[in-house]
């Protein structure tokens, strides 16, 4: 087994209490060859596997709210022990940049470990020690880094960052039954992390009551509540907890009490604290936060995060900024034709245009799964058939929740953004000076002859702009309470397993032979094979075509086309008068079904059609 074979340190202003904003750095470079020690990548298509993987490099400071996992940051490491002391080996990880409010567990590899308290793990032949340091300014490293560590000092201790301590003793070359048969372990600490304010405890908040004090630190406790989480960042995470040290804010927008009044926190708090019955029995709150936010994230893209664990909307209630979880609301203003200024410069739409992101009728999403070591995870696809026959095809949506870990309620959230997608009407109108009162997130029933032959719909409002005379000028979109309802035996879908897809929709799961034709001949002076037929199926979205040789058993894709092909060409790296094999899948939501296979055909003769 591969150990470390050097002492790496930072030097003692890294981790020294005084200098509570100096970021993890990177380690020796025999950490680095490690598969385990990769450098965290930020941004692209999936950051959540770049979270649960230990991170080398610097990087921004991090928040943890509710329950989530890490991979941490790597602070240092070391080997001690054995005639060339290297029997140990022992790594010191920064997990979060305040105290969180326990390590509830670890992953070794792929298996999780309840994390019962610091010291010796049992199960590992005694070769195995962790230790939590929660994120306290008088936390001290255990002794078998104070008493191995060439750079350890007592004021190196890591004040108001959490951490962990994995330490681990190679196996010996002749060792029966290796402890670490796969080589290096890698770890993934799951964790209750921020302790949050809540306003809803604190008896000087209107509408409060209880013991929690912004002033007071040590009054907070832990929430996954996804309100509380966002107030929390709207206030600051501020170093050690130093509320009333602006210099101190590591992350989040820092806003004064008159800034993000708590009292307007509270009602969000409520509905997200709901419990939402599951098939299976039981309940779970209606809207959690679990997951990481760092500093380099603009304000607007975390309110877009707890928007959408909210299921809701970002909106702007007298000048502030608040995200209204989904729920139903009561209309607050009715209006007829006739409370609209300048009727003929109304605008109004029954549909919304191809290229419109929010005319959709499947949602197959993602949400992070724990039983599936805290990575994302395909929930169940939502749809309705007869929506994808009306739509003319597929509308997929395709979103990523990285701060959901509940299948249900991601569920919940997709269902609600495609009945969302089925309300298609939108409009701009002007009111007068009698709806001053009015807001963004508001809902009004708009009664018209003129756009509704005498009915009434509901609208949402988008967005609002005032004049100068009181004029205020309304983005609407379809609205309805019935979106938000939810029928736990009716709609819930439970998945065979958690790792297994649902069922495709009715019909054939693969192309029809009559659809298709498989010719030879030359394209460009090269063998090619010609593939010429059309998609049946509305709900297709994708089109895949792979081949082989003939007697081969390793398919090679050539590439995915629109629902609309209806010839592809495949040229280059064939055999000429070579037979080949054709096979055809079709893709829709998140399922690729076996295809048909046509051939052999001879590829590379002059004649053929």
């Amino acid at each position: 087994m591969k150990v470390i074979n050097a002492a790496v340190t930072f030097g003692t202003t890294l981790l020294a209490t005084g200098n509570p904003f100096i970021a993890a750095g990177a380690a020796a470079l025999s950490l680095i060859q490690s598969t385990l020690l990769s450098p965290r990548r930020r941004g692209g298509a999936d950051r959540q596997a770049a979270q649960i993987s230990l991170a080398l490099d610097e990087g921004p400071r991090e928040v943890l709210f509710g329950r989530a996992a890490t991979g941490g940051r790597l602070l240092d490491g070391f080997n001690y022990g054995g005639d060339n002391g290297t029997d140990w080996e022992v790594l010191l990880i920064a997990l979060a940049d305040h105290e969180c409010d326990a390590l509830e567990g670890f992953f070794v590899g792929d298996t999780y470990h309840t994390f019962s308290g610091n010291g010796t793990v049992p199960g590992f032949n005694g070769q195995l020690q962790v230790y939590f340091l929660p994120g306290t300014e008088t936390q001290a490293w255990p002794a078998i880094v104070a008493d191995n560590w060439a750079g350890y000092s007592p004021s190196d201790n890591a004040a108001g960052v959490a951490c962990v301590v994995f330490a681990y003793k190679a196996d010996q070359p002749d060792q029966d039954n290796p402890v670490w048969p796969g080589g290096r372990p890698n770890f993934l600490c799951v964790l209750r992390g921020m302790k949050c304010y809540q306003a809803r405890k604190d008896s000087t908040v209107p509408g409060g009551s209880g013991s929690h004090r912004w002033a007071d630190p040590s009054t907070w406790e832990w929430t996954a509540i996804a309100a509380e989480c966002r107030y929390q960042y709207q206030r600051g995470i501020y170093a050690l907890n130093r509320v009333d040290q602006p210099d101190q804010l590591l992350i989040g927008r820092g806003l004064s009490e008159i800034e993000a009044p708590p009292e307007r926190s509270i009602p969000h708090a409520v509905v997200c604290d709901e419990d939402v019955p599951l098939k299976a029995g039981g309940s779970e709150k209606r809207y959690l936060f679990n997951g990481v936010i760092d500093a380099e994230e603009d304000f607007l893209t975390v309110e877009g995060y707890f928007a959408d664990a909210m299921a809701g909307v970002i909106r702007q209630p007298e000048g502030g900024i608040e995200v209204e979880p989904g729920q139903a609301k009561a209309v607050s203003f009715e209006i007829t034709d006739l409370d609209i200024l300048n009727l003929e410069e109304v605008e109004f739409e029954d549909f919304r245009g191809e290229a419109d992101s929010e005319w959709v009728n499947t949602l197959a999403g993602r949400y992070v799964e724990p039983t599936q070591r805290w990575k994302l995870h395909s929930a169940p696809v939502r749809r309705v058939q007869a929506d994808i026959l009306a739509d003319g095809g597929q509308r997929l949506s395709a979103p990523d929740l990285r701060h959901v870990t509940s299948g249900t309620q991601a569920q919940r959230i997709f269902e609600i953004r495609r009945r969302l997608g089925r309300l298609l009407k939108t409009g701009k109108i002007v009111l007068g000076p009698r709806f001053a009162e009015v807001e963004e997130g508001d809902w009004i029933g708009w009664t018209s002859a003129r756009h509704f032959n005498g009915a009434r719909v509901v609208f949402r409002i988008e967005t609002l702009a005032r004049s100068l005379q009181w004029h205020h000028t309304l983005s609407l979109r379809e609205i309805a309470a019935t979106v938000y309802d939810w029928d736990e035996d009716a709609d819930e879908i439970v998945p065979t397993s958690t790792a297994t897809q649902q069922t495709p929709p009715s019909g054939p799961s693969a192309p029809s032979a009559a659809a298709w034709a498989l010719t030879g001949g030359l394209a460009g002076g090269q063998p090619a094979l010609f593939v010429t037929g059309a998609v049946e199926q509305a709900y297709v979205t994708y089109v895949l075509f792979d081949y082989r040789l003939d007697g081969d058993t390793d398919w090679i894709s050539v590439s995915s086309e629109a629902r609309s092909v209806t010839n592809k060409v495949i040229v280059g790296g064939l055999v000429a008068s070579g037979d080949y094999e054709v096979r055809i899948r079709y893709q829709f939501g998140g399922f690729i079904p076996d295809g048909l296979i046509l051939g052999p055909e001879t590829t590379g003769d002059p004649d053929a059609p």
